[in-house]
C-alpha cells in the first residue's frame, strides 16, 4: 500500500481545520472527500468515513487505512481528539506538511540547472566514450577496455549502468537511514553533521513537544503521553525509546528524569520539561520551546537550501570540466600518435 503524498496531506489538513473551524461536522467534512482526488485517495478516505460513522474516533480511522497515513497524522489527531483540540491539530499538521512541500519545491527549483547540468555530464561521459573508441579504431590505434566489457557497446552500457546504481544506492541509503532499516547508527552520526544533524532534530522535537503539550493538557496518562509524543517524532532514533521510556514511567518517575537518561535530548528541551514539570505547566512550557524548535528547523531548511544550491553546481560544474579535461588530453594523445613517424 502506498503512502499519501506530502502535498496531499497539506491541502486535505487546511481544509479540515477550516471546516471543523466553520462549525462543519466531521463526517460531513470527511465524507466530501471521498468524492474527490485519485481513485486511491478516494478509496483510503472511504475506510476513514467508515471509521467515523457512529461517532467513531478519527485517529483510529486514519490508523485503519494501513500505513496510508503516516504515524504522525495518527498521533497528533489523537492528542487532539482527547485534548479538544482538533482545529489545532488540523492546523498544525497542515502547516507541517506544507512547510515541507514549500521547502522541498524551493530546494528543488533551486538546484534544477545543476542537476540539469549533471545529468548532462553523466550522458556525455557515456557518448565521449564511445567517439573516443571509434576514432582510435579509425586511426587503427589500440582502444582503451574501460569496464572490461571487451566492447565499445559494453562499456558504454556498464558506465550508464553504473551511474544508474549510483543514484539508486544512494536514494536507497537515505530512504533506508530514515526509516529505520540499518538501525540507530546511521541516524545518530547523520544528527552529528552540523547543520543537517540540527534540522532533523529540531524538526522532530518540535513535533514531540507540541504532541506532548496536547496530550498533557488533555489530561492523558503519562504513558500515553509518551507514547504519542514519540511516535510523532517519525524520527526511529527516539521512536525507538518507547520500551525504555514505558519502564521507567511505569516505576513512579517524573517525565524529566525518565527523558534525561535516555541521553537523546537537548538540553533546552529538557530544561522546558523540568520547569514545566515544577511549575504545574508542562503543557505551555513544551507549547513554547515547540514554537522555538519549529523557527530553527525552518532557519536551517533555508539554509540548507543554498547550500544545496551551491554544492550541486559545484558537484556538476566538476563532473563537466572533468570530462573536457579527459576530452582534449584524449585528443592531445591522438595528435601527438599521428606526430610520430
Amino acid at each position: 500500500m502506498g503512502r499519501i503524498s506530502k502535498s496531499k496531506m497539506a491541502k486535505l489538513f487546511n481544509r479540515l481545520a477550516t471546516s471543523y473551524k466553520a462549525g462543519i461536522d466531521i463526517r460531513s467534512s470527511i465524507d466530501r472527500e471521498t468524492k474527490q482526488g485519485s481513485p486511491a485517495y478516494q478509496q483510503q478516505m472511504k475506510v476513514v468515513a467508515k471509521g467515523v460513522e457512529g461517532g467513531g474516533s478519527l485517529a483510529n480511522a486514519f490508523a485503519a487505512t494501513d500505513g496510508y497515513f503516516p504515524d504522525l497524522v495518527v498521533s497528533v489527531v489523537k492528542a487532539g481528539e482527547t485534548g479538544g483540540r482538533l482545529e489545532e491539530s488540523f492546523a498544525r499538521l497542515g502547516k507541517h506538511y506544507q512547510d515541507l512541500v514549500d521547502f522541498r519545491n524551493g530546494f528543488l527549483q533551486a538546484i534544477a540547472w545543476p542537476a540539469f547540468e549533471l545529468v548532462f555530464a553523466v550522458l556525455i561521459g557515456g557518448l565521449l566514450i564511445a567517439i573516443c573508441d571509434n576514432i582510435f579504431s579509425a586511426m587503427e590505434m589500440e582502444t582503451f577496455d574501460w569496464f572490461w566489457m571487451g566492447s565499445t557497446m559494453g562499456n558504454v552500457i556498464a558506465y550508464y549502468v553504473l551511474a544508474f546504481l549510483l543514484f539508486a544506492g544512494t536514494t536507497i541509503l537515505v530512504t533506508g537511514i530514515m526509516r529505520g532499516w540499518f538501525g540507530t547508527l546511521p541516524l545518530r552520526l547523520a544528527m552529528k553533521i552540523p547543520l543537517i544533524g540540527d534540522t532533523i532534530q529540531c524538526m522532530a522535537l518540535s513535533r514531540f513537544a507540541w504532541t506532548m503539550s496536547v496530550a498533557d493538557n488533555a489530561g492523558m496518562s503519562a504513558l500515553d503521553t509518551a507514547e504519542l509524543s514519540l511516535n510523532a517524532t517519525e524520527n526511529f532514533y527516539y521512536t525507538q525509546l518507547n520500551p525504555e521510556v514505558k519502564d521507567s514511567l511505569q516505576s513512579g518517575r517524573q517525565f524529566y528524569p525518565t527523558f534525561l537518561d535516555t541521553e537523546a535530548f537537548p538540553e533546552d528541551v529538557l530544561i522546558h520539561m523540568e520547569n514545566g514539570e515544577t511549575a504545574g505547566e508542562l503543557a505551555e512550557s513544551m507549547e513554547r520551546i515547540s514554537a522555538e524548535l519549529q523557527k530553527r528547523a525552518q532557519a536551517n531548511l533555508h539554509i540548507i537550501g543554498k547550500i544545496g544550491f551551491v554544492l550541486m553546481l559545484m558537484f556538476a560544474g566538476g563532473a563537466v570540466a572533468f570530462i573536457m579535461i579527459f576530452a582534449v588530453s584524449q585528443y592531445a594523445n591522438l595528435l601527438s600518435g599521428l606526430a610520430q613517424p
